[in-house]
């Protein structure tokens, strides 16, 4: 695979988005957790998910959740704290469309963040836990690319439904967490990994950064043969743009430099692969 059909590639995409004529987009797909799957850890936030990663588990639960599954903390074990929120239940008076009739409905609201020691699966013992295998049955491509970059672990795991994946860098690790098989997640991560060797990433969903990683990404699939994601890179990038169509084709055009940078140093690293 030649740089020259990557820059093409890109190209097209710039045409695609440029005339609006891109394919039609197919439905993408979550991991869905099997019957007795569910961990506490599922519904954490995005915040408090990246967190448990960095304390070195995918696994993670309070005192008596673990007790709950018939496991025991170990004597001496040290927690880590997440945010949880702190809430309670209100009453509100609300029209009912169809008969016009007031009626009572019991929300529950946010009033604020506790924190709230947890302790890893590597903390605990007793009784084993269920084992799932959520990878895919044939890995994506460009997984060499990833180890070379410093890619220590590529977890696939259910979801809340926010996100389909995530990327993490801290600590000394990275990891690259997917919520979906869908190829051009990990196109997108993977686009993150890279775009890090150059540029110092922010913390948080920042507008270049995603759309560096999405247009790495769009290029990707149209390299690989993998259609239907195009429509859902441009509906990405408009996000990131408010939902303006020429704002987010001048947001495209600000990152080229670094798309093609990205681009240059994976074919560099396929390049050096293939010599070998």
């Amino acid at each position: 695979m030649k740089l020259k059909r990557a820059k093409d590639a890109l190209c097209n995409i710039l045409d695609m988005f440029e005339s609006g004529n891109i394919p039609e987009a197919i439905s993408r797909t979550m991991i869905t957790p099997p019957p007795g799957y569910g961990r506490p850890c599922d519904k954490w936030s995005l915040g408090n998910k990246i967190f448990m990663i960095l304390s070195g588990t995918t696994d993670a639960r309070g005192y008596k959740q673990w007790q709950k599954v018939g496991r025991q903390v170990k004597k001496g074990a040290k927690a880590f704290y997440i945010l949880a929120p702190n809430t309670r239940k209100t009453k509100r008076t609300v029209v009912d469309k169809e008969t016009c009739e007031e009626k009572e409905e019991i929300h529950t609201i946010i009033t604020g963040f506790r924190f709230t020691p947890v302790f890893r699966y590597e903390d605990t013992e007793g009784e084993p836990l269920p084992e799932f295998d959520f990878d895919p049955p044939e890995l994506p491509p460009l997984q060499d690319v990833a180890r070379k970059f410093g890619v220590d672990e590529v977890i696939y795991s259910p979801g809340d439904g926010t996100s389909y994946g995530f990327y993490s860098w801290s600590q000394g690790k990275k990891r690259i967490v997917l919520h979906t098989h869908d190829i051009k997640t990990w196109f997108h991560e993977l686009g993150h990994v890279v775009h890090a060797t150059f540029k110092e990433l922010k913390a948080g969903q920042n507008p270049e950064q995603e759309i560096v990683a999405e247009i790495f990404a769009a290029v990707m699939c149209e390299l690989y043969g993998v259609q239907g994601y195009h429509a859902h890179a441009w509906d990405y990038v408009k996000h990131y743009a408010d939902d303006d169509p020429q704002k987010a084709l001048q947001a495209v055009f600000r990152v080229l430099s670094d798309v093609e940078e990205c681009l240059n140093r994976v074919f560099k690293i396929k390049k050096e692969k293939a010599i070998a």
